[in-house]
């Protein structure tokens, strides 16, 4: 309820002119002092539903009693506060001084972004002001630092940021933290805060937080989040996961790397490996402070690449076989490189998936992106296709230079068939300057820290040169999904539907029946066989899955699996992958294999890229000699 209207005399001493808004606890006013005309903001709570955490032990409110002891330019200021009754209600009012302006959320949702130089500005006399309340004799903790808490203040006609609202501040070292669970307070909470414990660095985290979105306008990691929910009871443990990924920067706002280095640090999940003051984060910010760069990226890959148990290759059904191997020659290589630097083994550059369509290559890819806890990049032939001559390796450049600066990467070029075509003249010569553009950029990539995943159905379209080992050093057939695999994939999806399952699903003569189907016909099986269950109120029984089997056909003819098999490469016994300072030699003709490495030396003297056409001149001669 609201128990004040406008005009109404609040304690004799201030009118109320309008009500703001109501709050999770209270009632906020704007009133005007009675004795000096003067305007303030009022607050008002009603003292039985404020919880134990809202006072001082000595029972006032700690908001205010926070509040009180504080002077400083970019904070609010403090008025009076004070316990009254109305209709036998016991009532608390706090008045703060008035701030001219607007929220710095309000100008944002207005404007949009400020431009860089300002937005550092802007920053810095936050920083002023978180600053000064950690230096109090006992630290003062905002824990709700967000563009919603900063007026942006026009008193004194120049734009100077103001830190208010004290409701979840709370002296360092006190037990039990709480957090602001609206939208978007959540996204600058440090994971510790989420976790219901806060110290300083949690505030250098929430400041990280802010700069990074007053730069690029989103919110870290906000496109990571795989439940958008907020009310769900796993929106914090998605949170939490989401910032298990890198920090992606944009590449298009014109951002200092030092000030990228910054934020990096400061937004580090473990709070001792970030700024321990934010005087370091403001003196690192003007560059009168220098951090390791390598020790930055370091701590950050180190804390990336730990998962959480239920993440990655575990959201795939069977296909242990491949899963184990791509582990071994793939993913080890990349978490752990330091583990071969001893044997010279250079991390992997690509992979190439394979295979008939519907048989989860994408799935793959993203679940291998998961699983390393690398930024993932999907990359589709429209996103790189331009009508403007030289549109397209503009296109092309721009990708590779993004996928360098969130490194490590994983690039996932889907139907790579279309985006790198066999350049066998009937192809125009803009086209077969994409395909020329698309190999150097992808030629040893890994001393960037990207790695190339591509996916093709039709391998033999694919420009035989970029197949070759440095660019893919390793190529993986996507079969059809044989019994074992369809069981367990009938199981992943039935298993998401346990309220409306029945009880004797028999998953062997289902998958029995499904002889031939790929992922996606399992997919289109579970979701038709739902459907029907629901019109007629009834459980997914076998019987019902059994019908719509029946009325469902392969997405994949016998002729079109005959034709994916033939393709599939046979492959002598290889090299670990890595050292790619040696071919997989296939079983051809040697004459074929001289005049394919020669039209590559080509390319690679026309591209410049002088040590490769070298390094295929040694191949060509030990052919030779053989």
């Amino acid at each position: 309820m609201n128990y004040f209207n406008k005009k109404d005399i609040i304690d004799n001493k201030y009118e109320i002119l309008f009500f703001i808004h109501q709050t999770t606890y209270g009632w906020s006013y704007r009133v005007k002092g009675k004795e000096d005309g003067k305007i303030y903001m009022l607050k008002v709570y009603q003292k039985n539903k404020l919880l134990s955490h809202h006072f001082t032990e000595d029972g006032d409110l700690l908001e205010a009693s926070i509040h009180k002891g504080l002077d400083h330019p970019n904070l609010s200021r403090y008025v009076e506060h004070k316990t009254i009754t109305k209709n036998g209600v016991e009532l608390i009012y706090y008045v703060v001084g008035f701030i001219s302006g607007e929220t710095l959320q309000d100008r944002i949702d207005r404007e949009g972004t400020p431009n860089n130089a300002f937005a550092v500005g802007f920053f810095s006399g936050v920083m002023d002001a978180v600053s000064y309340l950690h230096s109090r004799d006992v630290p003062v903790l905002h824990c709700d630092i967000t563009p919603q808490n900063i007026m942006m203040d026009l008193s004194e006609n120049v734009m100077k940021p103001v830190l208010f609202d004290f409701g979840l501040a709370r002296y360092g070292g006190t037990k039990g933290t709480f957090f602001n669970r609206t939208q978007p307070s959540l996204y600058y909470c440090a994971p510790e805060t989420l976790n219901d414990f806060s110290i300083v660095e949690s505030d250098v985290f929430s400041l990280g937080a802010l700069l990074y979105c007053l730069l690029y306008g989103t919110f870290p990691w906000h496109g990571e989040i795989t439940n958008s929910n907020m009310e769900s009871e796993t929106f914090i443990t998605d949170l939490l996961n989401s910032r298990n990924k890198k920090l992606k920067f944009n590449v298009i706002e014109n951002v200092d790397d030092h000030i990228k280095l910054t934020i990096i640090k400061s937004l580090l999940p473990k709070a001792n490996t970030r700024f321990k003051s934010v005087d370091e984060f403001k003196n690192t910010l003007s560059k009168e402070m220098v951090v390791s760069e390598n020790e930055v990226k370091t701590q950050e890959r180190l804390q990336v690449v730990k998962r959480t148990p239920g993440l990655g290759f575990k959201k795939i059904a069977g296909m242990d076989t491949i899963k184990s191997m791509i582990k071994q020659d793939v993913i080890d290589p990349l978490l752990h490189p330091e583990k071969n630097e001893e044997y010279g083994i250079e991390p992997p550059n690509g992979v190439l998936f394979y295979g008939p369509p519907g048989c989860g290559k994408t799935f793959f890819a993203e679940c291998l992106a998961d699983e390393v806890g690398f930024n993932f990049m999907k990359v589709k032939p429209s996103d790189v296709g331009s009508k403007y001559v030289h549109g397209g390796q503009e296109k092309i450049m721009q990708l590779f230079k993004e996928a360098k600066e969130n490194a490590p990467t994983i690039l996932f070029l889907d139907e790579m068939d279309a985006m790198i075509p066999s350049r066998d003249g009937s192809a125009g010569h803009h086209y077969e300057s994409e395909v020329n553009e698309w190999l150097v950029q992808i030629n040893n990539c890994s001393q960037n820290e990207v790695f190339i995943i591509g996916a093709t159905n039709r391998l033999n379209k694919i420009d035989t040169a970029v197949l070759r080992s440095g660019r893919f050093d390793r190529k993986i057939h996507i079969p059809i999904p044989d019994l074992e695999c369809r069981k367990a994939l009938f199981k992943l999806e039935l298993n998401k539907r346990q309220k409306v399952l029945d009880e004797n699903l028999d998953y062997e003569h289902i998958a029995k029946e499904t002889d031939g189907f790929v992922c996606s016909d399992v997919s289109l099986i579970v979701n038709d066989a739902a459907r029907l269950a629901a019109q007629n109120q009834l459980k997914i029984s076998n019987k019902i899955i059994l019908e719509i089997i029946g009325k469902t056909n392969a997405s994949v003819s016998e002729d079109e699996v005959k034709e994916y098999n033939n393709e599939k490469q046979e492959e002598v016994e290889r090299t670990p992958i890595g050292f790619r300072r040696h071919s997989i030699v296939k079983k051809e003709n040697a004459n074929e294999k001289i005049i394919a490495l020669e039209k590559e030396m080509k390319e690679a003297a026309d591209n410049q890229d002088y040590n490769l056409a070298a390094n295929i001149k040694t191949q060509i001669d030990k052919l030779k000699t053989n």
